[in-house]
């Protein structure tokens, strides 16, 4: 008998305060449970609008019936979400709450084989402009706190889709790894920002991978695996969703370059791409810098870093930088 699925719920570990998504309903996607991945349609090509849920927003060229063919991005509700939008309530108080937010997917373009690498400056632009719309929608309900943008590429990196597209999670709470960050740029505000002083650090030691008139890449100096990179916009700003079109552009040709790089050097490896901006609390976090952090799924992450929480990482990231320059021009 299928079981039936139940709203997806936050539950909080009573060991380290932390928080899990009990979301059976992502059980179903393709490639969720231990079966192997389904074959049909592809739900994201022009065509098989009607396998996906209603469209929120769509890029196009000219006018197109809603949920048709025609667009050249698409937002849809994830149809087997994290989080939803009226769940049910919760139960033990302050360990227990209902997961209530929104799980969008970018559909980044018609084409089922153009992923970001690969993609024209200018489309490349158009995608970091639906994030940052989305971004700033999203924000918008009083009860969000967090919005994350990740991209997930190869199966290894969690895509149950081999069709480009971006994942946007709007939580109703700052998820760990924002707050650390935030606690630490706190504790450092006096000397300046972190993250500024990580590109001019990156740019003496040899680990600035890429540079535009407006965006920075670099491999951090602590990396966690080979060829992490961290993407900056070298303005210092802490909300994403104020981010000008001249940063979108720079970010778009930052992105498509190192990725490119990446491809050819490795054979087109899995990687998580994510995008950490500031709370939308209505809170000031002025000495906070938005940015976008890859790590390729190249290693995996075993006993040691579970129970420690340390990583091993193989590759210097001097020497990773090295490798990325020659192949980013």
């Amino acid at each position: 008998m299928a079981q039936r699925d139940i709203d997806p719920e936050l539950r909080r570990d009573l060991l380290t305060g932390g928080w899990t998504i009990l979301a059976p309903a992502r059980s179903r996607r393709p490639g969720g449970g231990r079966e192997r991945r389904r074959r049909g349609p592809c739900p994201f090509c022009p065509g098989n609008e009607r396998l996906t849920p209603p469209e929120v927003w769509a890029e196009s060229e000219g006018p197109r019936p809603k949920d048709g063919p025609g667009w050249n991005i698409r937002v849809v509700p994830n149809l087997y979400p994290a989080l939803i939008e009226n769940p049910g309530a919760g139960g033990k108080a302050g360990r227990r709450i209902p997961a209530r937010g929104y799980h969008e997917v970018i559909i980044h373009s018609p084409r089922h084989d153009l992923s970001l690498e690969r993609m024209d400056p200018e489309s490349a632009y158009r995608l970091m402009r639906a994030y940052r719309l989305r971004y700033r929608e999203l924000c918008k309900h009083p009860w969000v706190r967090q919005v994350l943008v990740i991209l997930n590429h190869g199966r290894e990196a969690g895509a149950s889709l081999e069709h480009p597209h971006t994942q946007v999670f709007a939580l109703p709470l700052v998820p760990r790894a924002v707050r650390e960050e935030l606690g630490s740029w706190r504790r450092a505000a006096l000397r300046g920002c972190p993250l500024c002083a990580a590109v001019e650090e990156a740019r003496r030691e040899e680990r600035l991978i890429l540079e535009n008139g407006s965006f920075a890449a670099l491999a951090p100096f602590a990396s966690r695996q080979p060829y992490e990179t961290w993407f900056v916009p070298l303005r210092h700003g802490e909300d994403f969703s104020r981010a000008g079109e001249a940063e979108l552009r720079g970010m778009a040709d930052i992105l498509s370059r190192v990725l490119k790089g990446l491809a050819e050097l490795l054979d087109n490896p899995p990687y998580n791409l994510w995008l950490h901006s500031a709370p939308c609390d209505g809170s000031e976090h002025a000495y906070y810098h938005w940015h976008l952090e890859l790590i390729p799924r190249l290693t995996v992450t075993a006993g040691f870093e579970l129970a420690s929480g340390l990583f091993i990482n193989p590759l210097p990231p001097e020497e990773a930088a090295r490798r990325l320059r020659g192949l980013t021009g």
